[in-house]
């Protein structure tokens, strides 16, 4: 055989080999191609998919592309992962922003969770600010169980956000020098009730009176010039369930209000100094009579 027939064989092999090949791959034996799409992956990527469109949205802030990303998925899926998405971000203590991002696109898809109440319905920062002068510093009153509650400065509110009386009071405000510097940490308590008179005798020992019974789920407003930021007691038990905080930034004044953030209960608000120097945070005790 010539080496112009061996080449013509050698190609015409090739060919038909080539040729043979396409035909099983596209019709005999397709590919099956699997777990292609979102709603068909395993439940721990689907949350994890979902995670990802979420934090695409806290990214972009495109509402329609987010709710094209979860297209398809089920409901329950959505929910469920987003719902421990934003509670595992909000005990973690992420940024107010994203939080407020992703408990927006939650609440669009018909989640909701305790830790989103802090971040919804936050107003939009005025213009010439909430607080435009700044205003003295709070007294450091002594650490001691039930120190004198300090004199609140009402704030200057623009006429829009006039301020209104709150039911609330400041029983104690303490420096502290422990724990994480710069934060506020607020305990929002009730007093107890009145014990019934009773007359004490040997089979009746004279009961132990009750103490301060926190509140759970007040809404706290920490306003300063240019923003305010909302915190819900409650989200932290383990502390109690009528503790919430703020973080402080330095050189920025600020007013507490409860329920509502015209309602100022303390103002003068900036982070403390400790006898060292150092940052200090404030522990202030709001009562409810």
């Amino acid at each position: 055989m010539t080496f112009r027939a061996r080449f013509l064989a050698l190609s015409l092999g090739m060919v038909l080999g080539l040729v043979l090949g396409l035909v099983y791959a596209w019709l005999i034996d397709p590919v099956q191609l699997y777990n292609t799409t979102p709603p068909l992956l395993r439940s721990d990527y689907r949350h994890e998919w979902v995670r990802l469109a979420a934090l695409g949205y806290v990214a972009d802030g495109d509402m329609d592309r987010a709710l094209a990303r979860l297209k398809g998925l089920r409901e329950q899926d959505i929910q469920d992962a987003l719902a421990a998405m934003i509670e595992a971000y909000a005990a973690y203590g992420q940024p107010a922003p994203t939080m407020r991002r992703l408990s927006q696109l939650a609440q669009r898809l018909g989640v909701y969770t305790p830790a989103m109440r802090v971040y919804l319905e936050t107003p939009e920062p005025s213009p010439g600010g909430i607080l435009p002068t700044p205003m003295p510093t709070a007294p450091v009153l002594p650490a001691s169980p039930t120190p004198p509650p300090p004199t609140p400065t009402a704030p200057a509110l623009p006429p829009a956000m006039t301020a209104a009386p709150s039911p609330y009071r400041v029983v104690a405000q303490n420096l502290s020098c422990e724990g994480t510097p710069g934060e506020l940490r607020v305990w929002v308590q009730a007093p107890p009730p009145p014990e019934p008179p009773v007359t004490p005798s040997p089979r009746r020992p004279t009961p132990t009176p009750a103490g301060p019974r926190p509140l759970e789920g007040v809404v706290l407003w920490l306003l300063w010039a240019d923003g305010a930021d909302r915190a819900v007691t409650g989200l932290r038990p383990w502390i109690s369930p009528g503790y919430a905080d703020f973080n402080l930034q330095p050189g920025v004044f600020y007013a507490l209000s409860v329920d509502e953030p015209n309602a100022p209960v303390i103002s003068g608000l900036s982070i403390p100094s400790c006898p060292d120097g150092k940052q200090g945070s404030w522990e202030i005790v709001i009562e409810r009579p």
